[in-house]
């Protein structure tokens, strides 16, 4: 029977199959998370996923009935790991039952593996005067709840127990997560943890704090711009190099970091701050916390003058969303360049022949974009996408058709010059970033390739000024309910949340998730 299989080797592979099965688990459903605030469960959910712990196909083998519970303390994240199962395999030759608690225990402190209770291993004497460590940002409430933002540098024994105990939920929501390295000290100063805390004072006897998400940023080094530094880089530039290597060495226990009279340490030598993690625990997403954090962590990471840029790692479509509103709105409402930016629509002729490059920079004031960029430290790619969006939202919806620019510049009428001239615009970007792709393109497929392009720009341009639109509407209507609540109870008040719109989903995190097929 050559080219099939026998009807015993069959029934032998069916046999084997249906009892892979029998002691097969998925680990996603196996494992839930609770939150404790004292002996409350404030949050219960469960992994996003599971394979960097238990492998690409996220089986556990051996077990049935199995359960993994994590609980978590709601204040400090305290981990405890309590794993059962009704029955396991019995090892037969190589073939034996996961190790479960091997699988787990890169990600997660050994003391999460106590025999004692979840009771008695979240349990904390001070909890109740806990505060959490490094500074108060932010605060605001959100539906009658308080909210704290508070940030730390990982050099901070509070701050680095914290993210030890809490970054297995990064490799469980966020695509490519990994647990941080930051046994040295000079790459634990260069780490930042950003927490979001709600707050609930009303029970004495425990921590009225609860993590509710946070976020990481490290510091990358740069070179300072040598054609137009900042005044504070001018020393850096005029040190020898034996200087800087005395900077480099300077860290330690002692300094932590922080500034002396004679020289900067390396947390001020010229430096891109990077977004790297971004979790909101579940239970709290489509809030509008996510925003919170994001444009706390924002504003504080561009202050600093010896930070040039702000990146993020591996952002998700979620996070990219949530981003391109925030941003937006903040430039709108802090940067009068780019409140007044627009579409030039008289552009000298001679720049427009048809072997020219396209004129972007008198399209767009190139001085205008320069400003912006500086002020707001926003990554040029992001920064671009953002001008042409502000740019496209002042262009009447009636005039945003290519059947009104037949004319092109010649066009009598000023908005569809506009509208001509911004496709020209993102064109130019698009050649550019897609250069290689485009030159192995005839004429006619390239421009039916980059027209297409811009009619899904468009489509997505629409989608998130909406989601501005309404962002922006929720927090003039909320901000005009907290004044009337001013005036009746003659107090102050913390900020008000204004909340996501509600279709919109938080983000989880500020990597991309994992394909699935």
């Amino acid at each position: 029977m050559s080219g099939s299989e026998s009807p015993e080797n069959s029934e032998l592979v069916s046999a084997i199959q249906d009892q892979v099965e029998e002691w097969s688990t998925s680990s996603n459903d196996a494992l839930r998370i609770s939150i404790y605030r004292g002996d409350e469960v404030v949050s219960e959910f469960g992994p996003l996923c599971t394979y960097p712990m238990f492998g690409e196909e996220e089986v556990i083998f051996g077990y049935q009935g199995l359960d993994m519970s994590l609980s978590l303390a709601a204040h400090n994240m305290r981990p405890h790991m309590d794993i059962s199962w009704d029955k396991q395999f019995t090892q037969l030759g190589d073939i034996k039952a996961s190790d479960i608690r091997g699988a787990l225990e890169d990600f997660i402190p050994s003391s999460a593996f106590a025999t004692k209770s979840r009771a008695e291993a979240l349990a904390d004497p001070k909890a109740a005067s806990f505060t959490p460590p490094g500074t108060l940002l932010h605060s605001y409430t959100h539906e009658g709840r308080e909210f704290e933002v508070w940030k730390a540098a990982l050099f901070d024994d509070g701050a680095r127990e914290i993210m030890e105990n809490v970054q297995i939920l990064v490799p469980m929501f966020i695509e490519g997560g990994t647990i941080l390295a930051l046994d040295e000290p000079w790459v634990a100063n260069r780490w930042t943890l950003f927490m979001l805390y709600q707050v609930d004072r009303k029970q004495a006897d425990t921590s009225p704090y609860t993590l509710i998400g946070f976020s990481t940023s490290y510091r990358v080094f740069t070179l300072p711009d040598r054609r137009d530094p900042a005044k504070h880089d001018l020393a850096l530039l005029q040190h020898e190099e034996s200087d800087m290597d005395a900077i480099l060495r300077r860290w330690n226990s002692e300094t932590n970091g922080e500034d002396n009279d004679v020289v900067k340490t390396p947390l001020q030598l010229p430096s891109r701050e990077r977004i790297s993690q971004f979790l909101i625990i579940p239970s709290h997403q489509g809030s509008g916390h996510g925003a919170r954090l994001y444009n706390t962590v924002f504003e504080n990471l561009i202050t600093p003058d010896n930070i040039c840029e702000l990146t993020v790692e591996d952002p998700n479509e979620a996070f990219d969303d949530m981003r391109d509103v925030c941003d937006l709105l903040w430039l709108r409402n802090n940067n009068e360049d780019f409140a007044s930016i627009k579409i030039e629509t008289e552009i000298d002729s001679a720049k427009l022949k048809m072997n020219a490059n396209i004129p972007v920079d008198d399209i767009v004031s190139g001085d205008a974009k320069a400003r912006i960029k500086k002020a707001s430290k926003i990554m040029p790619r992001q920064l671009g996408r953002l001008i042409e969006m502000e740019t496209y939202s002042k262009i009447p919806k009636m005039n945003r058709s290519v059947n009104r620019i037949s004319r092109k510049e010649k066009s009598p009428n000023e908005m569809d010059r506009a509208y001509f001239f911004w496709r020209l615009y993102v064109k130019q970007r698009l050649y550019i970033s897609n250069r290689d792709v485009l030159a192995q393109l005839d004429r006619e497929e390239r421009a039916e390739r980059l027209e297409a392009t811009i009619e899904n720009i468009q489509v997505d341009y629409d989608r998130l000024l909406e989601l501005a639109r309404k962002r922006a509407s929720l927090f003039d209507k909320q901000t005009a309910s907290v004044t009337a609540g001013l005036k009746r109870k003659k107090k102050a008040v913390v900020e008000s949340d204004e909340g996501e719109d509600a279709g919109a989903e938080a983000p989880l995190s500020s990597k991309k998730k994992r394909k699935t097929t």
